[in-house]
């Protein structure tokens, strides 16, 4: 009778600490000291095109793959963007300008877009989007791999092929070399 008294403590115990070495392991933002750029980030380009609709502007859609630990500093970008989260999860804040995010729903039931608050930290799940329009509204933000193991995102970008896709950028906003 003593038996199912002591071990279902240590049941609850064991499941607290699973979900706390669950919660340590899994990516964080880049330190508050990390040299400027990406760490651990690698893109596919998956199709392309140079739209009538947008004459001088590239269209492209490109596969990301994050490792884990990766991430990528404060940074924009000159482009109109949207990034779906396939497989992980991505961590990210928005640290000046808008975004929206719409988090992943299903046929009877899409999701609708929300807007970012800044300074906000949200984790996107798979298919869960994140889109914003630099060619409107400058948009700096910061992210990260949020999940233990790789995070596969899509982004598709509309683009200027004469302008660096990512300029990283001090906490002020200056863009560092």
């Amino acid at each position: 009778m003593r038996r199912p008294a002591i071990v279902l403590p240590l049941i609850i115990v064991a499941l607290f600490s699973l979900i706390g070495a669950t919660a340590l392991a899994q990516g964080d933002r880049p330190p508050a000291d990390a040299t400027p750029g990406a760490v651990g980030i690698t893109g596919i380009p998956l199709g392309g095109l140079e739209p009538s609709a947008a004459p001088g502007y590239r269209l492209e859609v490109v596969e990301l793959t994050w490792e884990p630990g990766a991430y990528a500093t404060r940074h924009f970008h000159p482009t109109a963007l949207i990034t779906c989260v396939q497989e992980g999860a991505l961590g990210f804040v928005l640290e000046q300008g808008t975004a929206l995010v719409t988090r992943g729903g299903t046929a009877d039931a899409p999701g609708s877009p929300e807007p970012l608050a800044l300074g906000t930290e949200v984790v996107l799940e798979p298919r869960d989007c994140i889109t914003f329009d630099e060619l409107a509204a400058h948009m700096e933000h910061t992210g990260w791999n949020a999940s233990e193991g790789t995070t596969v995102l899509w982004e598709a970008r509309l683009l200027d092929p004469n302008q660096p896709f990512t300029t990283y950028v001090d906490a002020m906003g200056t863009p560092v070399p």
